[in-house]
């Protein structure tokens, strides 16, 4: 009987202090909520390229790109490859009005092209449609929390490797318009895959530091044409690069 009664005791203890936990709970949680760590506004990532499919000729390593740079402000982000003085391309979008700029500077070609809505809609169309699967796996890359998804493509002849994206910053969808359109955050690995290239992306650092509006203007040098045009000499730059 007296242990019945202890055992009674105990359990009535026990509940008790379930309610309390459970009233404390939304308490905790927001308290948790509270300590993350505010988003980056902005930066600039720096990542490094290879290209894993390519049989790369000592011509095409001097004047290949091996780097790569997004600089963001808010839902601004510009993504920039260059090589030296031989070319750049800049790519402008920003996440929340959905617009989209691209930029070129090859030789006496100074070109660059504001897309209209159906611009945007060829170009996501003509883009491979991937697979994309969230996973569990998750990482510190370049000092960044990161999430793995696996990328699946009926056109692989092997596997390839996973991709890696980041809430840490500011732009919570910046590849809207690529094949990554589906997943949240902002790249950190992943596969390029355009004008019959294929470029492997990953991020090597952060820096945040503090971006102007001016930063994100354009040369006046630069001359606009259609997104066609601008497509056919891109992609004959890039013909020039790989062969």
């Amino acid at each position: 009987m007296g242990e019945n009664y202890i055992f009674v005791q105990g359990v009535c203890k026990l509940r008790n202090h379930m309610k309390k936990f459970y009233y404390l709970l939304p308490i905790l949680l927001l308290a948790l909520v509270g300590c993350q760590p505010n988003k980056i506004n902005e930066g600039e990532v720096e990542y490094a390229i290879t290209y894993p499919n390519a049989d790369i000729s000592p011509f095409m390593e001097a004047i290949l790109p091996k780097t790569m740079t997004i600089t963001f402000l808010g839902t601004k982000t510009k993504t920039r490859i260059s090589r030296g003085e031989i070319f750049s391309t800049e790519i402008i979008s920003d996440e929340a009005d959905r617009t989209i700029e691209m930029r070129l500077d090859f030789g006496d070609k100074l070109y660059y092209t504001v897309l209209t809505a159906d611009d945007i809609d060829k170009m996501i169309s003509s883009q491979p449609t991937y697979k994309i699967k969230s996973l569990t796996t998750v990482d510190s890359i370049a000092g960044m929390f990161a999430q793995s998804y696996r990328i699946d493509y009926s056109g692989d002849t092997l596997p390839r490797a996973n991709a890696w994206f980041t809430e840490d910053l500011a732009p919570q969808n910046a590849y809207w318009y690529t094949p990554y359109s589906s997943v949240a955050g902002f790249p950190l690995v992943y596969d390029a895959e355009r004008y019959g290239v294929m470029m492997h992306v990953v991020a090597s650092k952060i820096d945040k530091r503090e971006v102007l509006e001016s930063e994100f203007e354009r040369d006046p040098a630069l001359k606009e044409v259609t997104f066609e045009q601008y497509e056919s000499e891109v992609q004959e730059l890039f013909d020039v690069l790989m062969n």
